[in-house]
């Protein structure tokens, strides 16, 4: 790792001769103000078409946020959002599920640049296999409309935009933070022009973290690389190539069973990562990916915008626990998205198609004990929609209506395995479908109020129940030069089951409920105020698996010091977690306690062109937990340097 880390700084360091040349303007853009799926940007007579968001009523985690924010994994980054709670395992690298208007994972649509991320069958998905530092915004969808987009109809849809930009000289930027027990992360991007109409980038991102208590040691390589190639001014095509290969000891949290024959306050073992018991010493997740893609966006005419994407995904997941089950996964896919304009009016249609093919094999000698019992999957999955919006009053009021279609054939084979011969025991075929509909209007008052309505119900492809789940959202944004408010009211139906790693273990109930989200962001003179909160309710019985009242709030100094060579932004964040009920079908109901959490953060911007990273974690060494019974970390500090480079 450190022999990486200085030649990969060596090589890099050739490329920075003037650190002053960037201030330059091209490097980036907010995202945040970006409303059609593809940007225009002129460029010596060529005109390069970027991605971007995939809905032009989103809300936005911008790059200037990120950036500041001293993240281990993109599951922090989403706090910049009121209505997540993630599901916190305590241990790095874990998989942290990440609740979205009260769903979790597996209801959750996860894409990046349009395209899902999701394991297709079992639909969880790791959010640490999205490479941070490659991330330009991230777009949340409105409730309404996150039914919209992918193959699947899921409640809620969030989007990862990747950087794309084009640097005047090759541009680089290192990213490196050190925390104790050895962890380490470290990220390499460069963009570099091959010609005029050739591009090419690449990412490499290395993460580790040591055990501390027993089986948590982690690891995790990724790599991207892109060409992108500009035909025309009408036609940009681009090629790219991810890899990911994960792997993580899966410990199964303490097992508080064994610390119960020794002591009735379990509190005295807990804790201590040399005593405490596991509940796997053995445990271990692994995943391996590879994941090309053909994307090609036209713009042929002003009121004309297409984009098509290729893909194959392969993904290997292989875990242990008491059994072990491996996975794997063949996706190939493409997907068309059109935009065009008539008059007052806006269309945006959707299709997608996916084929899936996907094995499963359980080996478990204490259920078969002469034999492994494999599943294996075939499904063609394939969705179309659209979105007809009307603009009036020059454009201050947008009314829209939506619907989408979505239909999946399947074959299900269940096999055993015995000394090499397969049995095939069942074939299950079926042939299940879904749709959505649903409205919304957007009113803005002036250039500061802005208010959002929208409703759509959706069908639940695995419920034998013929009701329609209702997903409803409203909202009012304030913006001016010194405030930024946003407070939303939602009712998410769409309610069920969420399994993840490994699935008996971790099943829980997640949706039916509704809730109110409050963001703040306030600045007089060098004080700055941020805050997150959200307040949630069962439509169901008990709220289980989300806190009925959560909140995250900053108080920092934020200003330009040193002449303007410095932009600091230094404070404390108070971290507020309700009461919560969690379920699973290992510990049955446990009722975790309120905590509050305080850190030090500070993140410090030099001359635009390297940024300083420092981290005080649980000030007051609060001894807790999130998840039962995964301890969340002790006082701890991690520090880091990101620096940019240009030519």
């Amino acid at each position: 790792m450190k022999l990486l880390l200085i030649s990969v700084l060596l090589t890099f360091n050739s490329f920075s001769q003037n650190i002053d040349s960037l201030h330059f303007q091209l490097i980036g853009n907010d995202t945040i103000k970006i409303t059609d799926s593809t940007i225009v940007i002129p460029i010596d007579s060529v005109i390069i078409l970027n991605y971007g968001s995939l809905d032009n009523q989103s809300t936005f985690i911008s790059r200037k946020d990120i950036v500041k924010s001293n993240y281990r994994f993109v599951g922090d980054l989403l706090n910049e959002y009121p209505l997540t709670f993630q599901r916190d395992f305590g241990f790095v690298g874990y998989p942290n599920d990440v609740l979205l208007f009260g769903n979790g994972s597996e209801f959750v649509n996860w894409m990046i640049d349009g395209i899902p991320s999701n394991e297709r069958i079992g639909k969880s998905f790791n959010l640490n296999l999205v490479q941070t530092d490659d991330i330009d915004s991230i777009e949340i969808i409105p409730l309404p409309r996150g039914f919209l987009y992918g193959s699947y109809i899921f409640p809620v849809s969030a989007n990862y935009i990747t950087r794309d930009f084009i640097p005047p000289k090759p541009y680089s930027r290192i990213r490196y933070i050190q925390g104790p027990d050895r962890e380490a992360s470290v990220d390499v991007n460069f963009h570099a022009l091959l010609s005029k109409k050739l591009l090419l980038s690449f990412d490499i991102s290395n993460r580790i973290k040591d055990s501390t208590y027993r089986n948590t040691e982690f690891s995790l390589w990724q790599i991207k690389t892109k060409l992108k190639y500009f035909l025309s001014n009408e036609i940009n095509i681009l090629a790219t190539f991810n890899y990911n290969d994960y792997k993580l000891g899966f410990n199964g949290g303490i097992d508080v069973d064994s610390i119960r024959k020794l002591t009735d306050d379990i509190n005295t073992i807990l804790y201590d990562d040399f005593l405490a018991p596991i509940v796997f010493p053995n445990g271990e997740m692994k995943t391996l990916q590879h994941f090309p893609k053909l994307s090609i966006l036209t713009n042929f005419f002003p009121w004309l915008k297409s984009d098509l994407n290729l893909y194959y995904r392969y993904s290997k997941y292989d875990s242990r626990s008491d059994i072990q089950k491996n996975n794997k996964e063949d996706i190939y896919g493409f997907s068309i998205r059109n935009k065009f304009f008539v008059r007052n009016f806006e269309f945006n249609l959707l299709f997608d198609y996916e084929k899936i093919n996907q094995s499963t094999e359980y080996l478990d000698d204490r259920i078969f004990t002469y034999a492994d019992l494999v599943y294996n999957y075939d499904r063609n999955i394939f969705s179309i929609g659209g979105i007809i919006t009307t603009k009036l009053l020059r454009d201050k009021l947008n009314i829209s209506f939506f619907y989408k279609h979505s239909a999946y054939q399947d074959k299900y084979y269940s096999n055993f395995i015995i000394d090499k011969p397969i049995v095939t025991q069942q074939v299950f075929p079926s042939d299940l479908s879904n749709n959505g509909t649903g409205a919304d209007v957007t009113f803005k008052f002036n250039d500061y109020i802005r208010i959002y309505v929208g409703s759509s119900f959706i069908n639940n492809y695995y419920s034998n129940d013929s009701k329609e789940s209702l997903l409803f959202q409203s909202g009012l944004n304030y913006q001016n030069e010194f405030l930024s408010a946003n407070i939303i009211y939602f009712i998410n139906e769409y309610g069920s089951g969420s399994n993840y790693y490994p699935q008996y273990l971790h099943t829980y109930q997640t949706g039916n409920v509704d809730g109110v989200g409050l963001s703040l962001k306030a600045k007089y003179n060098f004080l700055l105020i941020e805050l997150k909160s959200s307040k949630y309710n069962s439509r169901s019985g008990d709220l289980i698996s989300t806190p009925e009242f959560s909140s995250r709030t900053g108080l920092f100094f934020n200003d330009y010091l040193f002449n303007n060579n410095l932009d600091l932004k230094a404070g404390v964040v108070f971290t507020f977690t309700g009461k919560q009920k969690y379920q699973s079908l290992r510990f049955g109901l446990v009722e975790v306690s309120p905590v509050t959490r305080i850190d030090l953060s500070i993140a410090g911007e030099i001359r635009k062109a390297a940024t300083v990273y420092f981290v005080l974690e649980n000030l007051l060494d609060k001894k807790y937990y999130i998840t039962p019974y995964y301890p969340m970390p002790e006082r701890n500090f991690r520090f880091g340097i990101a620096w940019e480079f240009l030519d």
